[in-house]
């Protein structure tokens, strides 16, 4: 029998609610001790959903008075660095949504203090865990090496009239949202990163910050990987495809799957239907879209002291490549690119 997990929680916010907590409350080997959040009546009802004995409005005394094994801290990027240091120089594993921080040196200094107190950490790039992915690398790969990837995220812009920089522009799209489809595709490549092309623009919008990413970019692994990333398209997309020996995969989470070998007929199943893999209910969102596997990984991986996939030092290198796409089209923008062009 595996012993119990002592988890304190910091944040209270919608994505935490939806996505992380009901996976945490259904694991037998975790307990839910204590949840923080600046707002009492966030933290009281989360508390009451499910089952958290304590409330807290400061999380360092959270932290003093609970004293948990690991903590989950799911606030917005600008509001995670104390938190998560004070986390890690008490000597706590520690959980975090993507990004790792605003900025790359930020990311590597939570990467130092993490190795520094020996701690276990992770961040929440869950679309490695998505079961159709999982599952298609896997079958892929039985070939040989995946060759070649392309990762797609698309949203589109409800208010055209305002910037693009998310949180009021404490950060940039890429570095926030478009962090997955860069890390999902260093995932599938492996290797490092050897070279970048990019082109970034800002369309259709006003302000500093661009909203539409395009990169190609080889690995030592001898993988060539294309990102797109753009915030005025037609609708929320997230799409992967990825190429082995005769056998490619195309995956979006949200509706359909397909993989193919040597010419032959695609397999194309609805994404859900993997909601049950590795132990999963598979009933919601949070089980197809890897959120429920992300959270099992973690906990497993402090059960049997290994390191996670995305583990802080992991998650350095998906902050660095960001940094080199971005530069990389830095004379595009600041070029002034013109709304529309």
């Amino acid at each position: 029998m595996a012993r119990r997990i002592r988890v304190a929680l910091v944040g209270a916010g919608g994505m935490a609610n939806r996505y992380h907590y009901p996976s945490l409350a259904s694991f037998p080997d975790v307990e839910l001790a204590a949840i923080c959040d600046l707002i009492p009546d966030k933290a009281r009802q989360t508390a009451e959903r499910f089952g958290i004995g304590r409330t807290y409005a400061d999380y360092r005394q959270m932290l003093d008075e609970v004293d948990p094994e690991a903590v989950w801290v799911l606030m917005p990027p600008q509001h995670l660095y104390e938190p998560v240091t004070t986390a890690l120089h008490q000597g706590r594993n520690v959980f975090i949504e993507k990004p790792l921080a605003l900025t790359t040196m930020q990311a590597r200094m939570l990467a130092y203090f993490a190795e520094e107190r020996s701690v276990l950490t992770m961040v929440g790039f869950q679309r490695r865990h998505i079961p159709a992915v999982t599952d298609f690398r896997k079958r892929v790969e039985a070939r040989g090496p995946i060759h070649g990837a392309t990762v797609t995220f698309y949203k589109a812009t409800k208010n055209l009239n305002t910037h693009s920089g998310f949180y009021d522009g404490a950060i940039d799209p890429l570095t926030s949202d478009g962090i997955h489809a860069v890390d999902n595709l260093r995932w599938l490549c492996g290797g490092e990163v050897v070279d970048v092309h990019s082109v970034v623009r800002r369309r259709y919008i006003p302000g500093p910050v661009p909203n539409e990413y395009n990169a190609l970019i080889t690995f030592s692994s001898g993988a060539v990987g294309v990102l797109q990333s753009s915030y005025v398209t037609g609708r929320r997309i997230f799409r992967v495809e990825f190429h082995g020996q005769n056998g490619t995969a195309f995956i979006d989470a949200d509706r359909e799957s397909a993989i193919v070998f040597d010419d032959g007929e695609p397999e194309t199943r609805p994404s859900r239907d993997w909601g049950k893999d590795g132990g999963a209910p598979g009933t919601s969102s949070e089980h197809w879209l890897g959120f429920w596997h992300e959270n099992r990984h973690f906990i497993d991986c402090i059960q049997e002291g290994r390191l996670p996939t995305s583990h802080f030092g992991d998650a350095v290198k998906s902050m660095e490549l960001v940094e080199r796409i971005a530069r990389g089209g830095e004379d595009v923008v600041s070029s002034g690119a013109a709304a529309g062009r």
